[in-house]
């Protein structure tokens, strides 16, 4: 009577080669989920980036127009809009004197009065926005203090401007009006980089007080 073979333990090529290829498919498996969960981490990272940018930018843009004035007293004070096309994308640049609290920057005097403009630049890449915001402190004095430029947002699609003048929106100012007048209420719109539209309204409480308003920064008593 034959006795089958007796079989040793351990495992055959064909067993082997089996579990190495079962191990790289879940390995494969774990490196895709992973590297999903960065892409969606980082995603979410550059939309929150974007969101927290604009907010910014419109939070400061709405607190300075907020202070906006013009006096007939000072036509250096008057408000200026003006659109033009960078990279086919709509540019504004608006310019407009405004009071504003000192900053605390201990390398300035402070300032009750200030001079203000917005305005684009092309990016560094050549085909998006990069918002600017240029302020000069004491503005209508002989000796003057220069101005103090910074970036505010970057990447942009486009940084539009729109002023309300009781019966329109219009995208040049003040474009035959006094030109001391103020408008009403502006309309900043800006486009990020994903193409997103964000629009604020901001009301201007000096539109219509032009003759009224001393660039000291004290205005003369109802009735006066």
């Amino acid at each position: 009577m034959t006795r089958p073979p007796v079989r040793h333990g351990g495992f055959t090529l064909i067993e082997i080669l089996l579990a190495l290829s079962v191990l790289s498919v879940l390995l494969l498996l774990l490196l895709s989920s992973f590297t999903g969960a960065v892409r969606v981490r980082e995603t979410l990272s550059s939309r929150s980036r974007g969101f927290r940018q604009v907010r910014l930018v419109l939070d400061r843009v709405g607190t300075d127009l907020m202070g906006a004035f013009a006096t007939t007293a000072r036509e250096a004070s008057a408000l200026a809009l003006h659109e033009d096309q960078l990279s086919g994308k709509p540019a504004a640049t608006l310019t407009f004197t405004a009071f504003q609290l000192p900053d605390g920057d201990i390398g300035h005097p402070p300032a009750e009065v200030v001079k203000i403009k917005y305005f684009p630049r092309i990016g560094a890449d050549g085909v998006s926005l990069d918002l600017h915001r240029e302020q000069s402190d004491l503005p209508f004095i002989e000796n003057k203090i220069a101005s103090r430029e910074r970036p505010m947002a970057e990447g942009l699609r486009g940084f539009r401007v729109e002023l309300y003048d009781g019966t329109a929106w219009v995208k040049e100012w003040p474009g035959g009006r006094a030109k001391t007048a103020l408008p009403k209420k502006a309309a900043v719109t800006l486009v990020d980089a994903r193409g997103e539209t964000y629009r604020r309204e901001i009301p201007i409480p000096l539109a219509g007080q032009e003759g009224s308003v001393t660039y000291s920064g004290r205005r003369r008593p109802a009735g006066s």
